[in-house]
């Protein structure tokens, strides 16, 4: 272990002790020799020259990774498939040997009466194809042949069906070839054995449609009994959340609240906590990583907009600002300095570390910024000459820019599959990437990254986690130069994940139900339409007429909606979605059965598909109506080794029924001005800006008015909030007298000037406080 391992004189005592007691025994010691002890041989492929290395090297496990495979393995001995569980191992813990090690066990591990708890062992993988670390490490262990089936990409999903059906005992692979066994109706009667499902990185997959097809598929049978529509429903719904013959083992270093609901352990105070710990904090004392905000550095970009045309037209106030800031953000100029930023501060700072083979990661907005990007640092490696330095481009897809249509192998000249190999070798030391590699890539070399993309929450945590692998022999120093993020707020997003992780709120049923209730006060839903179309829905065969008749059904509802105001429409659409995702979420977490709601949940998982909501205003195009000059780039902020606090509980967000407000609209020429005064600290704003300025940082500034101001926003449309806010405002004028007399005392005592000047911010401070607008 690293030299940071035992830190604290108790905790060494208490793991010495452990040691002498439980690991240094016959038993225990012919255990790990039996089970986990192995001589692993590996292969390294030299990316520049494209030799073989082989290495052999025994292979013994950490204490926490014994440690979490004995729990589980003593666990299911006693109950079975009944429990699931929730493994959170930091980055850097070895989780690929652990879930080997586990799946291995599990395969045959008996019960008190010499029975097998489990016919079959699945490691699921949220990937479109298997990652070829987990299949080469399962694979690598001693097991009889045939014992192990991987569903690489050679395989479909017949073949997982023929491997579940036979006595396979561990099978690996994805979690989307459940969903095509089940859209297919492959396989049925598996409900007479029992599984253990490894799942490596649970994250969003492991939530909705994609779960459940998994707990379907593996408790389906072939009863021949004639059921009715409610027993098919309340069948659907037991089939969503636990079942008796199937446990579920996750796996990951960033549990989101929802993933903690569905397989958390009831710890003493009644909340959810993970089954077994190896948090952060202890991985980087053990020096098994790095603590990637060591070396943080921030910068902002400041510019003035100009309106370029004599017309002063009323747009959209959020969605014209929107489009500016994606105009800035997609600018030559902007996006030329930043390139000449990062090169040189890439030659200057990082390129001469390991050894001179120091890698960094560049994290863009999106496809067209990266496209952006790598053009700008070829002309710019070209034009100063440059032959140290040289960048590949990761995006899935295709993006067309003025016309031209560009893709990653187009850009790169390399295949997909091959990129990460590529990206290896000595000729290139930067990738750009936008929404790839900033989960699950492993790439030791990586020192730095330059952040242009707003981070929040867990995507913050694992985008910048790419950094944190150790590289020996070197002694790695990581670097993050961030463009975009606040300092304070990487912090936040690390803090629930640098200890434990603990559940302190979650979804009710009255969440939904109050949902379900808000869609009623719209008047679209007809109880018997929905309860016809559902009853077309659960027949065994449906004839052209009765497919017709359903969407004839859907098609009334549609017409009914788009009756509505744009507004109003909007409104509906969100309160949707967050019905199917919050309903969904219930029945998997819980044991709720209500038949009626799980009609609607039929009826608008359909409707939402055909309802289409138009742009309303927000299509204009605003390249024509401003120019952006006086770009700059200044460093606000430098922070080194930081204390992270470690803030435990999380909670799920509840699902409301959207608020969908008018839009404000304004003049160009006012919208520029407002924006001016977020990217030009030299703008000289007119009064009313300047004002409402001063209001806003009073109001966001103080706890006690941000409290109120909060409470009321998640709870009040715009129109009831706009009362608190007022009452808010009146208080910090008071309050702030003192700071500017003549100012605040023109505004107390004149409530249009107070009116004019309060309402410029007042629909961004809303959406702010409910989460809406960031």
């Amino acid at each position: 272990m690293g030299d940071g391992a035992f830190c604290e004189t108790n905790h060494t005592l208490i793991n010495i002790s452990y040691m002498w007691e439980d690991i240094w025994t016959k038993d225990k010691i012919l255990f790990l020799i039996e089970r986990f002890i192995y001589i692993k041989t590996k292969e390294r492929k030299n990316s520049d020259t494209g030799k073989v290395h082989r290495t052999k090297e025994l292979i013994f496990p950490r204490f926490h990774q014994l440690r979490a495979v004995e729990k589980v393995m003593n666990d299911v001995i006693l109950n079975h498939s009944s429990c699931n569980y929730l493994i959170e191992h930091s980055a850097g813990s070895g989780k690929t040997e652990t879930i080997s090690w586990l799946a291995h066990i599990l395969s045959t591990v008996h019960d008190a009466d010499n029975n097998n708890v489990f016919d079959t062992v699945l490691v699921i993988t949220d990937r479109i194809v298997v990652d070829r670390q987990l299949q080469e490490a399962i694979m690598g262990m001693e097991h009889k042949s045939g014992q192990v089936k991987v569903m690489d990409d050679k395989c479909d999903s017949n073949d997982l069906a023929i491997a579940l059906r036979g006595n396979t005992k561990i099978i690996v692979t994805t979690i989307h070839k459940f969903y095509y066994i089940l859209d297919n109706k492959l396989l049925t009667n598996l409900k007479d054995k029992t599984f253990a499902v490894l799942i490596d990185e649970a994250h969003s997959s492991t939530e909705g449609t994609f779960m459940q097809s998994v707990t379907t598929v593996l408790t389906n049978d072939d009863s021949e009994e004639e059921k009715t529509e409610e027993d098919k429903m309340r069948e659907e719904i037991k089939k969503s959340g636990k079942q008796p013959n199937v446990s579920m083992i996750a796996f990951t270093a960033t549990p989101k609240p929802d993933t903690i609901q569905l397989f958390g352990t009831l710890n003493a105070e009644g909340k959810k906590e993970s089954f077994d710990l190896y948090s952060m904090k202890q991985a980087i004392e053990e020096e098994y990583i790095l603590n990637v905000l060591d070396n943080y550095v921030t910068w902002k970009t400041y510019c003035h907009i100009n309106k370029a045309i004599e017309d002063d037209p009323e747009l959209k106030t959020i969605a014209a600002k929107r489009k500016m800031a994606r105009f800035i953000d997609l600018h030559t100029t902007n996006i030329a300095q930043k390139v000449e930023i990062i090169v040189e501060h890439f030659r200057a700072n990082v390129a001469h570390l390991l050894g001179g083979s120091a890698k960094a990661m560049v994290v863009t907005s999106s496809i067209q910024a990266a496209v952006e990007y790598k053009q700008a640092f070829v002309k710019y490696i070209h034009d100063h000459g440059y032959t140290d330095i040289k960048a590949l481009v990761a995006f899935s897809g295709k993006v067309k820019i003025k016309g031209v249509e560009y893709s990653e192998y187009g850009m790169n000249q390399i295949k997909e599959e091959e990129l990460r190999y590529e990206f290896d070798r000595s000729c290139y030391q930067v990738l750009i990437v936008a929404n790839k590699y900033q989960t699950g890539f492993d790439q030791p070399k990586l020192v730095a990254m330059y952040v242009d993309k707003k981070l929040k929450g867990v995507a913050a945590v694992q985008t910048l986690s790419r950094l944190n692998r150790i590289y020996p022999p070197y002694d790695k120093t990581t670097f993050v130069l961030d463009f975009k993020n606040d300092y304070e707020d990487i912090k936040k997003a690390f803090a629930p994940y640098y200890k434990d992780t603990i559940l302190f709120e979650t979804i009710s049923p009255s969440d939904i139900r109050d949902l379900d209730r808000e869609l009623d006060t719209y008047d679209f839903l007809d109880v018997d339409d929905i309860d016809e179309f559902n009853s077309y829905l659960y027949q065994a065969k449906r004839s052209a007429r009765d497919k017709e008749r359903m969407w004839n059904l859907l098609d009334v509802a549609v017409k009914k909606v788009e009756r509505k105001s744009e507004t109003d429409q909007e409104a509906i659409v969100k309160t949707i979605r967050r019905f199917l995702k919050g309903y969904c979420f219930l029945i998997q977490a819980t044991a709720y059965e209500n038949l009626e709601l799980h009609r609607r949940y039929n009826f608008l998982s359909y409707l939402i598909k055909e309802i289409n909501v138009g742009g309303g205003g927000n299509n204009f195009d605003i390249a024509d109506k401003i120019t952006v000059s006086e770009f700059r780039q200044e460093q606000t902020g430098e922070y080194k080794k930081p204390e992270i606090e470690a803030q435990a509980e999380v909670k799920i967000k509840k699902p409301k029924p959207a608020s969908v407000e008018e839009e404000q609209k304004k003049r160009l020429s006012q919208i520029i001005d407002e924006v001016n005064a977020l990217y030009d600290k030299k703008y000289g704003t007119d009064f009313a800006t300047k004002s409402a300025m001063q209001i806003r940082d009073l109001l966001l500034q103080n706890p006690e008015f941000k409290e109120r101001l909060t409470k009321s926003a998640k709870n009040n449309s715009l129109d009831d909030f706009k009362f608190t806010y007022d009452d808010c405002i009146q208080d910090a004028l008071v309050e702030g007298y003192d700071q500017n007399a003549d100012f605040y005392t023109l505004l107390l005592n004149n409530e249009d000037v107070r009116a004019r000047i309060a309402s410029v911010f007042m629909s961004e401070i809303y959406r702010i406080l409910r989460g809406e607008d960031r």
